[in-house]
């Protein structure tokens, strides 16, 4: 790293040491803290909370998906994409979580079934999420140490726990100075920052690598492993095409569940502008997902090329002598990619990748931090907190956060991808509360019953399922398991992990909470819910949503086919209907063109006269993929860029001159 490498880092962080300063002065009550007072528009909610939910973690998972399954297996991701788009288009648990006015998911938990299921679930959450989280600051230090060729100890002290904790540190400044007011702020201007760069340092490895060099990588696999044709990947293990069906399907069974990101949930102005960001999202994830698919492709070609075998030799050698074999692989192509990357572009690398794990710290510590207090601790209390005591509590906690993140970080021996420890440690939390949001939002019939029986399930056989993935409680198990089956091949040959992933396992236990649910439910129920009330609907809905019905009143009806696919509904003005139905284009030309290659090679298999798809095919495809999102990028980039500075001095205008309401806190009245 020259002065010009860090200079890209330094310049952005004086920017947000500034914002911090001038932010905290609004940050004047418990729904500023935990919401940003609900002044956030939609820039805001797509750019603060795209780059806290897309963190350096999420980066370094996917570099280890390409290194095993290559692109072959983000044909697949293509179905994932299109329903995620259909989701947020249409407004799905969003539109009526806002609606509940709930500051968070626990809340809404005690307004639909119990205080008691609050607690509980508040716990379960956060216990979820901070096991979740506790691989992500040795991810983090790991990168930048193997990325940087750190020395091991700086200053006389562990280079590991010394960066882990700075890290946090950090991030714990931010969040506990101004809370979600801060973090909106601070990450909307790490991602003004990222775009940019991003985008440049993806066009340099573009230009660095010949086409060639990737045309040989990704064409050169065995068969049964192909890095390119997604119908010859028979032999690849855990990340293939089910690993992705099953994440679809966890998706739509959970969406809303993860709460990692929570107090963007609550933070928009209206549940349309909450609408809106998730509509954005798909046009500000185009830079980033540019970024990503370039610097996995990019440490790819390095490892994997005839060109650069001298490079990969001496990579794999450092990774081999200074770090154990599950965190050689996950840094194995960010640190072929670092030895090739010019002056100035490192750094910027080093900047985004940063950014990105500053934002999602700052992010996770605030959710689970409040979480504990608002779900947990508050409603066992059972009484109003003064404001002071209130803002103070939620601190400490994000302290106690931090600490554990680090500890787990330095004991917890991972042996799964880092993508399906995050899916199986999501699942402590998501197979119950799945049930309960959807459960709750759109079925009368479920009852409180029904969501604790599926809760309990979830949580108990998602704990030993997490034991199952450290190596060494796997080991333990293993030998338990041996002394009833010592002839049992299966166990014999899984020395070192569990031969079941946690794909599957995240799978099962989710359908079996789910059957519980529903089981329980139809068994418990007497009379269905009234979600009039829960929504504020009908006899029940308040100035906000009177204003709203007001508007919709002066419009037609709009066709279900128009609300479900494009999103339209009687509050979208012509500008809002433009920006969906441009996302809507974009989203089903690509998933329209999935669908007939798919069907074309499917049939190939049963017609004589059709040929499948050759690896020169999936190549060319694959390179119009790349040219169609290096064009968009720059475009979409400079867009949410600008719409984000706008609604961050709307968002300073309205904080000026609102009024504060210390009654609004979580605190759910008993009627």
């Amino acid at each position: 790293m020259t002065i010009l490498d860090w200079g890209m880092l330094v310049i952005p962080l004086l920017f947000l040491a500034t914002s911090i300063f001038y932010t905290k002065r609004h940050m004047r009550s418990v729904t500023d803290f935990l919401a940003a007072g609900r002044t956030a528009r939609r820039y805001l909610l797509t750019s603060a909370n795209g780059l806290a939910g897309y963190g350096l973690i999420t980066l370094v998972a996917g570099t280890q998906v390409f290194y095993h399954a290559g692109w072959a297996v983000s044909w697949w991701n293509n179905a994932a994409t299109f329903v995620l788009a259909v989701l947020c288009i249409s407004g799905y648990v969003t539109y009526r979580f806002r609606e509940t006015r709930a500051l968070t998911m626990g809340q809404y938990f005690e307004m639909r079934f119990s205080r008691r299921y609050r607690i509980f679930m508040g716990l379960i959450c956060w216990l979820s999420g901070v096991i979740n989280y506790g691989i992500f600051p040795a991810v983090a230090a790991n990168f930048f140490i193997s990325f940087l060729r750190l020395p091991s100890t700086l200053c006389g002290i562990g280079t590991f726990p010394l960066l882990m904790c700075l890290f946090l540190g950090g991030a714990l400044l931010i969040a506990a100075t101004g809370g979600q007011i801060q973090n909106i702020v601070s990450d909307t201007i790490q991602s003004i920052f990222c775009y940019g760069m991003s985008i440049a340092v993806a066009i340099t490895i573009l230009v660095l690598l010949d086409k060639s060099a990737f045309h040989e990588v990704l064409t050169s696999q065995p068969p049964g492993e192909s890095y390119i044709n997604p119908f010859d990947t028979a032999g690849v293990k855990d990340l293939n095409f089910w690993w992705i069906m099953i994440n679809i399907y966890g998706c739509v069974s959970g969406y809303g569940a993860w709460q990692g990101n929570q107090g963007y949930a609550v933070s928009a102005l209206t549940p349309h502008e909450a609408k809106m960001g998730g509509i954005l999202s798909t046009w500000r994830m185009i830079s980033v997902a540019f970024f990503a698919l370039m610097l996995s492709l990019g440490g790819l070609t390095v490892a994997k090329a005839t060109a650069f075998a001298e490079i990969s030799r001496e990579a794999s050698a450092y990774l081999s002598a200074n770090f154990i074999p599950a965190t050689a692989d996950q840094m194995t192509l960010t640190t072929c990619l670092a030895a090739i990357l010019p002056v100035g572009i490192k750094g910027m690398l080093v900047a985004v990748m940063f950014f990105l794990m500053l934002s999602t710290d700052t992010s996770y510590l605030h959710s689970w931090g409040s979480i504990l207090v608002q779900d947990v601790i508050i409603p066992t209390y059972g009484k109003r907190l003064p404001q002071r005591t209130h803002l103070w509590l939620i601190r400490l906690s994000m302290v106690l956060v931090a600490v554990f993140a680090l500890c787990f970080s330095l004991f917890y021996r991972q042996s799964e991808y880092i993508q399906l420890f995050q899916m199986l440690t999501g699942c402590i939390f998501a197979a119950g509360a799945g049930c309960a949001i959807l459960g709750g939002l759109y079925w009368r019939r479920g009852t409180t019953q029904g969501v604790w029986a599926a809760s309990l399930l979830g949580v108990c056989i998602s704990l030993f399922n997490v034991v199952l993935l450290d190596a060494r409680g796997w080991h333990t198990v293993r030998e338990f398991l041996l002394g009833f089956f010592p002839e049992n091949q299966t166990l014999l040959e899984a020395v070192e992990r569990c031969p079941v992933n946690a794909a599957i396992l995240s799978f099962c236990t989710t359908l079996l909470a789910q059957a519980t649910f529903i089981i329980v439910s139809l068994c418990t129920s007497k009379t269905p819910y009234n979600l009039e009330k829960l929504l504020h609907r009908g006899a029940y809905a308040d100035q906000e949503t009177l204003a709203r019905q007001a508007a919709e009143s002066q419009e037609h009806a709009i066709p279900w086919y128009v609300r479900f696919f494009l999103g339209f509904d009687k509050e979208f003005t012509l500008s809002d209907k433009i920006v969906a139905l441009s996302v809507s284009l974009w989203t089903y030309g690509w998933a329209a063109a999935f669908l007939l290659i798919t069907l074309w090679n499917v049939l190939a298999y049963f017609l004589p006269g059709i040929s499948q798809w050759s690896p020169e095919w999936w190549f060319n495809y694959f390179w119009f993929f790349l040219l169609a999102n290096l064009v968009l990028a720059p475009v979409t980039a400079l867009w949410m860029a600008w719409g984000s500075l706008k609604d961050i001095f709307f968002m300073f205008k309205l904080l000026k001159v609102r009024k504060v309401d210390e009654s609004d806190d979580g605190m759910v009245e008993k009627p």
